[in-house]
C-alpha cells in the first residue's frame, strides 16, 4: 500500500476521532450552550483548530490521488468547512459581542459534524480507489525513493569489514567450486564407464 494511502486513511481515522470527541463533549452536553463565548472557545479551540488542520490534509491528499474528482473534492470540503469556519468567526467579533449566548456557536458546530460525513465517505472512498495512472506514478516515485535512501545509509566500519572479508572468502571459493564440478562430471564420467564394462561382462555370461 502506498504511504499517502496509510496517511491519508490516519488522518480520517483522526479527524472521526475529533469529530466524536465534539460531539460527546460539547453538543451532548446543554451545559455549553449556557455558558460564554469566551469559555467555549477556550474549551474547544485546540480541537476545531485540528479539525480544520486534519481536513485540509485530508483535501489535498484527496486532490493528489484523484484528481479528476477535483470539482467534488473541494464541493464536500467548503460544505465541511463553511460551519466550522462560521464557529470561528463568531470569536472575531467585536468585544461587547464576544461574551454572547453560545447557542449559535453550538448551532454551527452541529452543522460541521452534519457535513462532515460526505466528506469522509469520499475521503474513504478515493482512499480505496485511487486514480490508477497516479497510482503506479506514486508507487514508482516511493520505489526511487526508496533506492535512494538505500544508496545514502552509511554502514558501519566494522559491519564494512567483515562484508569485504565475506566478499573475498567468496570471490576465493568461487575456483574451488568450478574445480569441485569439474572433478563431479569426471567421476560421473568413469561411472558411467564403469556401468558399460560391467553391463558388457554380464552379457558375455
Amino acid at each position: 500500500m502506498l504511504l499517502i494511502i496509510k496517511d491519508l486513511e490516519s488522518k480520517i481515522n483522526y479527524l472521526e476521532d475529533l469529530l466524536g470527541k465534539v460531539s460527546s463533549e460539547i453538543l451532548a452536553n446543554v451545559f455549553y450552550e449556557r455558558i460564554s463565548l469566551e469559555e467555549l472557545w477556550s474549551r474547544s479551540e485546540a480541537d476545531i483548530v485540528a479539525i480544520r488542520k486534519a481536513a485540509e490534509e485530508i483535501r489535498d491528499m484527496m486532490l493528489t490521488l484523484k484528481p479528476e474528482r477535483a470539482s467534488s473534492i473541494r464541493r464536500a470540503f467548503k460544505e465541511f468547512m463553511q460551519p466550522v469556519n462560521s464557529f470561528i468567526e463568531l470569536f472575531k467579533k467585536l468585544p461587547e459581542q464576544y461574551y454572547g449566548n453560545s447557542k449559535q456557536a453550538i448551532d454551527h458546530l452541529r452543522g460541521a459534524i452534519a457535513e462532515s460525513q460526505g466528506f469522509i465517505n469520499l475521503a474513504k472512498e478515493i482512499a480505496k480507489n485511487p486514480s490508477d495512472g497516479i497510482f503506479e506514478i506514486l508507487k514508482l516515485k516511493e520505489v526511487y525513493e526508496a533506492k535512494e535512501y538505500i544508496s545514502r545509509v552509511s554502514i558501519p566500519e566494522a559491519v564494512y569489514a567483515r562484508l569485504e572479508h565475506l566478499k573475498r572468502n567468496m570471490e576465493a571459493l568461487k575456483p574451488r567450486i568450478s574445480s569441485l564440478e569439474q572433478a563431479a562430471q569426471e567421476l560421473v564420467r568413469q561411472m558411467d564407464k564403469l556401468q558399460e564394462e560391467i553391463s558388457k561382462f554380464q552379457r558375455s555370461q
